[in-house]
């Protein structure tokens, strides 16, 4: 570090997190994908949290943020960008010693950043090197210390000393939540308010964070918060501290965050009788969109619907005193000892922890063998999904060609005659290829149907890990045999296998559930919804993409051995199987123990016809009953959607492939977009009966389709109304 004999001058730096370019929604998109990215900020698994944030978040986010930034966008500005760079210049004025301190600010997320601050002082070095700044003090403009905003900002400093060759001494400034220039000037801009309007209530609103992160992972900022709480509390004059309450807003995606919430509580003091709240924000020292709109309108407007009102305090901002004392705490920090430093700050002792209440979670997040086996059971299900799957885009050209090629099969035979028995006796006149199509997905469907009770029991009488890995290897022996199907009793003969090993999904999600709690096993249970989405995404697009190289015709010799035009699609499923099976076998941890086999097997029926026995829950078999015809609905039109498309539009299985991918994207969207955020809101049988509503129009247009737009037209209905019937 260096003598501070050796500090002629410090360059402190003010960091602040910074705004959108602008309102527009382009502008807002590029900002959350970058604030929003930062593995601080939103700290679950980044594969994970990359998939949400470009499936749901940013398609469908910056649209409603834009009109909230729009509401504080003053032409050129947002208030935090004009009063950060207000409070910077205030600061450098009142310095004690403009020649010891240069006074800088930058922005994690706007400009100038904070590699723009290092490049000046760069170029400083080489044109007046005299005057240069020998030390840099970075001060994050966050009062209390959290990994979500001080941590990112240090993440971003240190980003801009990679590659760096003149890195001089530094210093990060954490936190300042203790500094009797926070606290004091604090006090007194509240009670300067106060003492000019009278309220039932003050309300100390800070940023939220989730629970998690502080009960689990220690994060300090609930610790601050009690603390400047505490010290503010103590300080105000112009109201009692039992009529003032500390809270948190700025909740943002489903976790449980630091309680009470803000709006929560500011309702409950308005049904209280406690109709005028003031609510000011010590987490911010300068106004932004969580202080003048959230707090300013938004919570305005919702104490005024419960016939309150709120008074919002602007934060310090550019006071004239806080500058002061605040540039003084810089120079302590810049020029003085250890006890000038200390001087600026108040001591908080520990005994008063005591009255520090507690953060408690109703629903406790997985522990770490839980996340492990439900990642382990994530990739299975998707691995497992995307073979099944694959073959969708390719049952119309399978069909045709197996006709061509092997048209005296016993099976095909068997198959055709059937249909063609059928056809008649019902007087329809519908294509043979279309049912032979719904015949072989059947076929699958229903050996699964039969498999998954089966491999539900057994696994709950000798483990889950033997049943995964038996399922999964014999899956890759189905798809292999697929790859070398040159006659149907082949390819008979793999689907036989594939639906009878695909019953695993029941061992899978009895994995999720050793592993988790009551409280906490819809999160488990979620990603087995999602990796069902992304299997059907992927699958379709991977089997039309991988069908346009056919092997036979690149070496003909091939075809002697059974290899066939769809074998590219099947080793591919066969690898991805094969992947799985060793990965299952390397990482997965039995999840049922010795001592609990056996003991769950009476709930758990090897008879499959048993599913049908009617359950004693009000509106259960109702509900049921209803699902059981919509999947059939659903399913029918998808094994038969690629036989229309090629008989009515010759669509080829790159061409199926993207109607599959259109499905599973809007699916994803309308799930993650919109049900996700309203179904509580509309209510959970009113947004079925609109989803089972949209899917009428959606199957009359894919019925009379004869182009693509209206084929895709029918698509989108079908997802939608599919998307918000499903959950």
């Amino acid at each position: 570090m260096g003598s501070p004999l050796n500090y002629r001058k410090t360059k402190a730096v003010l960091v602040q997190l910074g705004s959108p370019k602008s309102p527009k929604v382009g502008d807002v998109r590029a900002y959350l994908k970058e604030f929003l990215g930062d593995p601080r900020v939103v700290d679950i698994n980044p594969f994970l949290w990359k998939l949400i944030l470009n499936l749901f978040v940013l398609p469908f986010r910056p649209k409603r943020s834009a009109r909230l930034y729009s509401r504080i966008w003053d032409g050129s500005s947002f208030p935090l960008i004009t009063i950060t760079k207000a409070f910077a210049d205030k600061v450098r004025l009142a310095l004690p010693d403009p020649k010891t301190v240069e006074i800088n600010h930058a922005f994690l997320l706007s400009s100038p950043r904070v590699s723009d601050v290092w490049d000046e002082w760069e170029k400083d070095l080489e044109t007046k090197p005299d005057e240069a700044a020998t030390r840099i003090l970075a001060i994050a403009m966050f009062p209390q210390y959290s990994e979500s905003t001080v941590a990112s900002g240090m993440d971003g400093f240190a980003k801009v000393l990679e590659g760096r060759v003149k890195i001089p001494p530094f210093e990060f400034l954490t936190d300042f939540h203790l500094s009797h220039a926070f606290i004091d000037n604090s006090a007194r801009v509240i009670d300067v308010f106060l003492a000019k309007q009278k309220v039932d209530k003050l309300v100390l609103s800070f940023h939220g964070i989730p629970k998690r992160r502080v009960i689990y992972k220690g994060d300090a900022y609930f610790r601050h918060c009690f603390e400047t709480y505490e010290l503010i509390v103590e300080r105000l004059k112009q109201i009692s501290a039992v009529d003032i309450e500390m809270t948190f807003q700025s909740r943002f995606g489903s976790e449980e965050w630091l309680t009470p919430y803000t709006d929560d509580r500011v309702e409950e003091l308005i049904d209280q009788g406690h109709k005028n709240i003031a609510v000011y924000c010590p987490a911010f020292v300068a106004d932004c969109l969580e202080t003048v709109d959230e707090i300013g309108v938004e919570l305005a407007e919702l104490a005024h619907e419960r016939g309150g009102k709120i008074y919002h305090i602007p934060c310090l901002n550019d006071d004239d005193q806080w500058c002061q004392d605040f540039a003084q705490l810089i120079d302590a920090h810049a020029n003085g000892d250890n006890q000038k430093i200390t001087d600026q700050y108040y001591s908080f002792e520990t005994t008063r922890y005591k009255n520090m209440p507690q953060q408690k979670m109703s629903s406790p997040p997985l522990s770490e063998k839980a996340k492990s086996s439900i990642k382990i059971v994530f990739l299975t299900l998707f691995l497992d999904l995307v073979g099944f799957s694959i073959i969708f885009p390719l049952f119309p050209q399978l069909a045709k060609h197996y006709l061509e090629t092997d048209p005296d099969n016993y099976f095909l035979k068997l198959i055709f005659g059937g249909i063609a028995n059928l056809t008649q006796a019902g007087g329809a006149d519908v294509s043979s290829i279309v049912l032979f199509g719904g015949a072989l997905g059947a076929l699958y469907s229903l050996l699964q149907f039969v498999a998954a009770p089966l491999w539900g029991g057994i696994s709950d009488r000798i483990g889950r890990k033997p049943i995964l890995l038996v399922s999964v290897g014999c899956l890759a022996l189905s798809y292999g045999l697929w790859f070398f199907a040159g006659g149907f009793t082949l390819l008979i003969a793999a689907r036989f296998i594939g639906g009878i090993m695909g019953g695993n999904i029941s061992t899978a999600t009895a994995v999720v559930a050793d592993v988790t709690e009551a409280k906490n096993r819809s999160k488990g249970m979620a990603f087995v919804g999602i990796a069902f989405a992304l299997g059907f995404i992927f699958g379709p697009a991977i089997g039309g993409i991988s069908a346009q190289w056919d092997l036979t015709k690149t070496w003909p010799w091939l075809a002697q051995y059974g290899v066939n035009p769809f074998s590219v699609p099947a080793a591919i499923a066969c690898v991805l199987s094969i992947y799985n099976f060793f990965s299952l076998w390397r990482r997965f941890d039995e999840t049922l123990p010795p001592e609990k086999r056996g003991q769950s097997h009476q709930l758990r029926s090897f008879n499959p016809l048993k599913l049908f026995k009617p359950l004693p829950y009000p509106g259960v078999n109702l509900t049921n009953f209803g699902h059981f015809l919509f999947l059939a609905a659903f399913s029918g039109m998808e094994f038969t959607l690629t036989f229309l498309a090629f008989e009515r539009l010759g669509y080829s299985p790159m061409d199926n492939a993207y109607m599959f991918i259109f499905i599973g994207f809007v699916l994803a969207l309308v799930q993650g977009g919109v049900v996700r955020r309203h179904a509580s809101i509309v209510g959970e049988k009113k947004m079925a009966i609109m989803g089972l509503i949209s899917i009428l129009p959606g199957l009359i247009l894919i019925g009379l389709a004869q182009s693509s737009w209206l084929i895709y037209a029918g698509l989108f209905f079908l997802a939608v109304g599919s998307a918000m019937a499903i959950p």
